[in-house]
């Protein structure tokens, strides 16, 4: 599958998603992968995306990147390594959650706006590229897309906070939690 050096980025509520999930049953995955990104605050509208693609091309396995991706390099390809002879060529289909895993610090200046990705990031899109499958990685914060996962995927799609009145209420009623809170990423955004 030939990349562009930046994928579709569409929202979850636009129509194109229809259309996109219409075609994804005529991609050929014998001489290449398919990779869409799910990445957005709105949890819903992922589960909805990703039930909806599901739908249209078969069960998932559902992989927890947290689980795979590790500080040390050398681990992390053996568990990398690992995970992807188990798979084989049984599943077609792969769902990696809690892709923000793959997010790396910022190297050098401290007040960089380019995020980089991590050499356990390319490592695995390396394995994913070459692996003839169709893979979605879902990601909470949609600032967590480097360049890097940009380049090997074909279709990004956010899946934002509601923009209307009543969905913004409806949003933050939902955001309530009794035990415990979770702080967002506080690095600049990109440009």
């Amino acid at each position: 599958m030939e990349q562009s050096s930046s994928p579709k980025k569409i929202s979850h509520s636009d129509k194109e998603v229809s259309s996109l999930i219409s075609k994804l049953d005529d991609i050929n995955l014998e001489s290449s992968y398919y990779l869409i990104l799910v990445a957005g605050p709105n949890k819903s509208a992922r589960k909805k995306v990703l039930s909806r693609v599901e739908k249209k091309i078969g069960s998932f396995k559902e992989i927890d990147l947290r689980d795979v991706i590790k500080l040390n390099e050398d681990a992390c390809y053996k568990k990398i390594d690992e995970l992807f002879s188990q798979i084989g060529e049984t599943e077609k289909n792969l769902h990696f959650i809690h892709g923000d895993a793959l997010a790396g610090e910022y190297t050098g200046f401290t007040y960089s706006s380019t995020r980089y990705a991590t050499p356990q990031e390319k490592y695995l899109l390396k394995k994913i590229k070459s692996s003839e499958k169709f893979v979605i990685i879902e990601l909470e914060d949609v600032e967590n897309i480097d360049k890097t996962l940009e380049r090997y995927s074909q279709t990004a799609i956010l899946c934002n906070k509601p923009t209307s009145a009543m969905g913004k209420f409806l949003w933050k009623l939902k955001q309530i939690k009794v035990h415990g809170h979770t702080f967002s990423n506080k690095r600049p955004k990109t440009a």
